[in-house]
């Protein structure tokens, strides 16, 4: 009798031996005899209704909301040169989702989005650009992205950086765009061919599965409605939303008083722990709806083991304490 012979004659002996406890079949009668015929079917379709609906209640209220356990996924390989970091550590914990898909570009180099990073804050693209014949020109690249669409996706690039190899054949890159929803599961990167020479530069796509359960979770989502006095007008701190990628503190300015945007960008500060939070950057963008300018800080994440949080206004002598939860 061979291995795989002596297994299955192992697991049948096993399964042939398997016994139910001595009183389950008094209990099931019990139970079947207490129950009422004509409603035990009613009370089962009755109880399938209220799972759907609770499952729908969920999705409604969860909307824009991402998935609540830290998925770990796959380390994006061959990125180190050019990420470094928040983006590195996450990248050696696994946090990336693989994508592997191409598409071939006009001077007959090969695209690929090699994986991805998602949170409630931004969407992060890992890509590749191989098969080059040579960087001519120091510093260009010729891939331009656009954004990113989807189901109720429209997300504008934001950053990017990238580095050659060191035979200037390939290309590694990574760039942000604005977060997408939970609810896309494919997502269209739009971008600029800028690499055929004497040639107009052209528009391309590239169409990838996008698994929005594999989000990272947000930390602290808090909406703060906190309005500070200065110079005769006032700035609203409207929210702040931490994830393992970035910490974003978002508000508004009056129309008539841009120039507070400034004071804003250079004197708040978020305090974690007791110890300053890195900005990386400051936007501002004219807000139709509310009549006014709509500012966005971004700052590093939030530290582990985390016990305080903190907006402070140091020209201002104003501190908002950040709810734990």
């Amino acid at each position: 009798m061979n291995e795989v012979e002596h297994w299955l004659h192992e697991e049948k002996t096993r399964t042939r031996e398997l016994a139910a406890p001595e009183d389950m079949e008094a209990r099931l009668r019990a139970a079947l005899s207490n129950a009422a015929p004509k409603t035990r079917a009613w009370r089962s379709r009755m109880s399938g209704w209220r799972i759907a609906a609770a499952v729908f209640a969920v999705l409604l209220v969860s909307g824009n909301q991402y998935h609540a356990l830290a998925y770990y996924g796959k380390t994006l390989l061959g990125f180190d040169r050019v990420v470094d970091g928040t983006l590195g550590k996450l990248n050696q914990e696994g946090r990336g989702q693989a994508v592997g898909e191409q598409v071939e570009l006009a001077d007959g180099s090969l695209l690929t989005v090699d994986g991805l990073m998602s949170d409630e804050n931004q969407l992060i693209l890992y890509y590749t650009r191989s098969g080059l014949t040579g960087l001519e020109e120091e510093g260009r690249n010729g891939f331009i992205p656009i954004g990113v669409k989807g189901f109720r996706t429209d997300s504008a690039m934001q950053t990017g950086s990238w580095g050659p190899s060191k035979d200037r054949t390939e290309i590694k890159g990574i760039v942000t765009f604005e977060p997408v929803s939970p609810l896309a599961k494919k997502l269209t990167l739009s971008f600029w061919d800028d690499t055929a020479k004497g040639e107009p530069r052209r528009e391309g796509r590239l169409t990838f599965s996008y698994r929005p359960d594999e989000a990272m979770p947000t930390r602290i989502k808090q909406t703060l409605h906190r309005t500070v006095a200065m110079d005769d007008s006032s700035i609203v701190f409207g929210s702040i939303t931490a994830t393992p990628t970035m910490t974003l503190v978002e508000g508004t300015i009056p129309k008539e008083n841009r120039a507070l945007f400034d004071q804003v960008l250079n004197g708040a500060e978020i305090v974690a722990n007791g110890n300053p939070v890195t900005r990386h950057r400051g936007d501002i963008s004219l807000n139709p709806s509310h009549n006014g300018y709509t500012f966005a800080l971004r700052y590093d994440p939030l530290p582990d083991n985390l016990t305080s949080v903190q907006i402070v206004l140091k020209d201002m002598g104003e501190t908002i304490d950040i709810p734990m939860k």
